[in-house]
């Protein structure tokens, strides 16, 4: 039937049937021993005076022996015994060590004084040397001599300064005639009246050392268990106390004469035995006694009485009473408990039920409500946490279920075989493999054939070890296309640290190997012809060199270089000029050998190293056979161009040091080659390394020309072929050298524009030519316009203009006296910058010529947007036209073209008087030469032309 009852139902029921069996065990327990209870509330009355008897005697043991161990430890006894041990000899006497023992007797006074001992001793080897005790009010102090005769004691009362020989020492001190080397507390008889004493003995031994023949002497200390203490040991006790000792006893009250019965008693505290309780009653007292056996074999006794008060009606009606209290308490009790058992056990555990029917359905509920601190309170607040723990989890679970499943990285588990468990969907994106066809199989599937087998074997040996491996894996997609994947495989562990499973995480950086590989291709190879580039080059000329250096490999290094590139990529634009780049590469690199390095340095400049030659023959038999390829035309779209190379070609020899060095060798071959009419190649040899010098000494001093004066002009007079008026004026530069004389323009002009002095140096000549001009007009010669000739380097950007403008305003000439003449290669050049400034400088006046007309790749676009004031003959032209048509039909060409854009023409060059006649018949404007004059000082074009005529000038 119990088990139809709900578990609330059936606490309520144990809770009324307890309660009630208790009650009536209460009752009858309460009626039948309240007579018994009484006689043990007497008896536990009498063992607790026991144990209050036991703390007094402990106390004072405990106080013994600490004074005893205090004195044991002072340094004054330890010397004393220790210089009485060492010292002592029966046959000298032992009067020098007196005083020492004096001291001794009056510390040992105080120290017993303090601790309320009834005597002290201080013991040697050969008996006590200093004593104390207590005899009613007064207290003495002892010291011991040794004379030949025997032992003297000296004793002295408190307050006397003087020691008296001592006719009988008490027996305590009579006993303490040799140390003890065990310490401890003893029961023994009393030395100065009835009853038993407490005596503390303390062992003293040579620095320290607890070894038995380090022994010097021992400590006594005692007291006795007097009036004084069974008066005290009474009062708190409550009873009638006192100490038998034989048939002589000290007592505080009556006592029967036998106690026949016995129960035993515990040890007491101080480990001083106290035999068991003889118990004696009768109506009218109980009286309990123990037995101290003394260390001389004796008894003392210890003894409690306690009076018993007799029953009354008094006590039946307070049994009465105890009885009615102890069932209305139950009551009470019996409905207090229904009322707290129901708040606390049965309604808390209806919510523990209905929390657990939530979780069941998967609604974790916070059990709230319940009282925390007894069990159910534990059970909800584990239930709570339990609950929560259990949410997180799950939460956890969902949310690590999702990263997996959403995961960018592919996610494989196997076990630990092996075999795939579980693969996320990103797997399946990656391989192409769905989750039922590789679970069950393992990871091998995906093998490329790109990797060893020792890859592997240390993979299996690294995860079955219980570490984490890393590493990059080539692996096939079901499609047959193989990745590149950075691979983490973690072993998983179980509670018992077993390997359970495996994670492999995956991703694919199939994209980013190709991008690296993409970037570490651009990095060594030219990015528009795929070339390898002048640091790849580089490494593999320094590579060359070493094998070179330690084995004698030869090998050569090629220098190319496209003539006339500048002018098509100038002309034609850069598109064309980087197409017919790429078709050079191309050209050029099916000429070689695969062991051969083909590198695009810059530009149009290319390097070939030829590896393994057998001699230099083979260098000169490529260099040949890459000329020849370029006398096809190279077809860029619709048009076909063609073009011509220059090689310039070093072999390593013992002298070279470094790749730089040869690069150097071959570059200076180059421009040899270049300067022998292009088209060729040049081998490297010492002569060339002496020019270069030589070419770099006269460069250092053309740069200190200026400052040292060795520069000068010279003028060359232009006139009018019509009129023979003089028109103008072209200044030449030219340099005395200190040393070698006269330099040659067409030697040092060069120099200066490509070691960068030009600037400086055509900025000297602009300025130069004004101050000159002004100089003549002061001396009265009136010249038109005075020509200064500007090289390509100076005007690229606008600080050359700039520049020129500046050195204009400063000399103050008229803007329309100044005529900046430019070669037709520097024409070529001009950019937008460049332009602007030049409408610029043309809207103040400033005239501009083009120099060397028809010598290099003229663009007439570019000639309409420079809005040039002349055009001047070249004139290799000039001297010629009169036996070659095609000259002449060139001449006659540009001054055609000239007047078509209003555009004066200037012929140079002009030597005979026939042909300035054939000039002036094809309508050019103006002449200038030899015909009419040379180029002459400052001073001779003024003493000249000063006071010349034109009709001077025409005869």
């Amino acid at each position: 039937m119990l088990t139809k009852l709900r578990l609330n139902q059936r606490l309520l029921l144990l809770w009324f049937a307890s309660a009630a069996a208790v009650l009536f065990v209460s009752g009858f327990a309460y009626w039948s021993l309240q007579e018994r209870q009484a006689e043990i509330d007497e008896r536990a009355r009498i063992e607790t005076a026991f144990g209050i008897l036991g703390q007094h005697v402990g106390e004072r043991a405990n106080r013994l022996a600490t004074s005893a161990g205090a004195l044991a430890e002072r340094a004054s006894v330890v010397a004393t015994l220790r210089l009485f041990a060492d010292y002592f000899d029966p046959q000298l006497g032992a009067a020098t060590f007196d005083p020492p023992a004096q001291e001794l007797a009056g510390e040992l006074a105080e120290l017993a004084r303090a601790a309320g001992a009834g005597w002290a001793v201080i013991v040697g080897r050969q008996g006590p040397l200093s004593g104390y005790w207590r005899d009613d009010a007064t207290d003495y102090r002892a010291y011991f001599s040794y004379p030949d005769t025997g032992v003297v004691a000296f004793s002295s009362a408190r307050g006397d300064s003087l020691f008296r020989p001592l006719a009988a020492a008490p027996g305590f001190l009579g006993k303490a005639e040799g140390p003890a080397d065990a310490g401890g507390i003893s029961m023994v008889r009393c030395p100065t009246g009835p009853g038993p004493a407490l005596l503390a003995i303390n062992p003293v031994y040579r620095s320290g050392s607890a070894k038995p023949d380090s022994l010097l002497g021992s400590v006594h200390v005692g007291v006795c268990l007097d009036r004084e203490f069974i008066e005290r040991v009474a009062s708190q006790t409550d009873t009638a106390f006192d100490i038998l000792s034989g048939e002589q006893f000290t007592r505080s009250g009556d006592r029967p004469d036998s106690v026949p019965s016995a129960e035993p008693l515990p040890e007491m505290a101080t480990g001083i035995p106290l035999t068991a309780i003889r118990w004696h009653r009768d109506h009218r007292r109980l009286v309990g006694a123990g037995d101290w056996l003394l260390d001389d074999g004796s008894r003392n006794v210890a003894q409690f009485t306690l009076d018993r008060a007799d029953p009354t009606a008094q006590h039946h009606a307070l049994i009465t009473a105890g009885l009615s209290g102890l069932l209305l308490s139950g009551l009470g009790i019996f409905a207090i408990g229904l009322l707290y058992l129901r708040r606390t056990v049965t309604q808390p555990l209806q919510q523990l039920m209905r929390a657990v029917h939530s979780a069941r359905q998967g609604r974790y509920e916070a059990v709230t409500g319940i009282r925390p601190g007894d069990e159910i309170g534990d059970l909800a607040e584990t239930f709570n946490h339990m609950t929560e723990r259990i949410r997180r989890r799950e939460e956890e679970l969902r949310r690590l279920s999702r990263a997996v499943e959403q995961s960018p990285a592919s996610v494989v588990i196997t076990d630990p075989e092996g075999h795939i468990e579980y693969v996320n969907p990103r797997f399946s994106e990656v391989t192409g493999y769905t989750s039922e066809e590789v679970l069950g199989h393992k990871p091998n599937l995906l093998k490329s054939g790109h990797m060893s087998d020792e890859v592997y074997a240390r993979l299996w040996q690294t995860i079955l070890a219980g570490k984490v491996w890393r590493g990059e894996l080539f692996n096939r997609t079901k499609d047959g296309t193989v990745i590149c994947e950075q691979t983490s495989i973690s072993p998983i562990f179980g509670e018992d640290g077993i390997i359970t499973h495996f994670v492999a995480v995956n991703e694919d950086i199939t994209q980013r190997k190709q991008a690296e590989a993409q970037i570490n291709h651009l990095a060594y190879h030219d990015g528009l012809t795929d070339l390898p580039n002048r640091v790849l080059f580089r490494d593999r000329l320094e590579q060359a060199l070493r094998l070179y250096r330690r084995h004698g490999v030869p090998f050569a290094l090629l220098l190319l270089d496209l003539d006339h590139f500048k002018d098509i990529n100038d002309s034609l634009g850069h598109t064309v000029g980087d197409g017919m780049l790429r078709l050079v590469a191309r050209r050029v690199d099916g000429l070689l050998r695969k062991s051969d390095t083909f590198s695009r340095f810059g530009g149009d400049e290319f390097a070939i190293l030829q590896s393994r030659i057998s001699g230099p023959e083979d260098a000169a038999a490529l260099a040949a056979k890459v000329i020849d390829s370029f006398r096809e035309p190279f077809a860029v779209g619709a048009m076909r161009l063609h073009s011509n190379s220059s090689i310039g070609i070093a072999i390593p020899g013992e002298d070279v040091t470094d790749a730089d060095e040869l690069i150097s060798r071959a570059d200076i071959a180059l421009y040899k080659a270049k300067d022998r009419g292009r088209g060729g190649y040049v081998y490297f040899d010492d002569a060339m390394t002496e020019q270069v010098q030589r070419d770099a000494e006269l460069t250092n001093d053309l740069a200190r020309a200026i400052g040292q004066g060795q520069l000068y002009l010279t003028f060359q007079p232009q006139v009018e072929l019509t009129t023979g008026a003089l028109v103008g004026a072209e200044a030449l530069l030219r340099w005395h050298h200190p040393q070698l004389g006269e330099i040659p323009p067409g030697r040092f002009i060069p120099l200066a524009e490509s070691r960068g002095l030009m600037p400086e140096i055509g900025l000297w000549v602009l300025t130069e030519s004004c101050r000159q001009w002004l100089d003549w007009r002061d001396q009265g010669l009136a010249v038109p316009r005075i020509a200064v000739n500007v090289s390509a380097t100076q005007f690229k950007g606008s600080y050359g203009f700039q520049g020129m403008l500046e050195a204009v305003e400063r000399a103050g000439v008229p803007y329309d006296a100044l005529e900046i003449e430019f070669t037709e290669s520097a024409f070529m050049h001009v950019d937008a910058d460049a332009l602007a400034w030049i409408g610029t400088l043309s809207k103040r006046g400033v005239h501009f010529a083009i120099d060397d007309f028809g010598t290099g790749y003229s663009s007439l676009v570019m000639l309409r947007q420079f809005q040039a004031n002349k055009l001047k003959i070249d004139c290799g032209f000039v001297r010629d036209m009169l036996h070659d048509a095609n000259d002449a039909a060139i001449v006659q060409a540009t001054i055609s073209l000239a007047k078509s854009l209003g555009i004066v023409t200037v012929a140079e060059g002009i030597e005979h008087a026939a042909q300035a006649a054939s000039l002036r018949q094809m309508g050019c404007d103006i002449g200038q030469g030899y015909h009419f004059a040379r180029p002459m000082r400052p001073e001779a074009f003024l003493a000249r032309y000063g006071r010349a005529s034109s009709k001077m000038l025409m005869e």
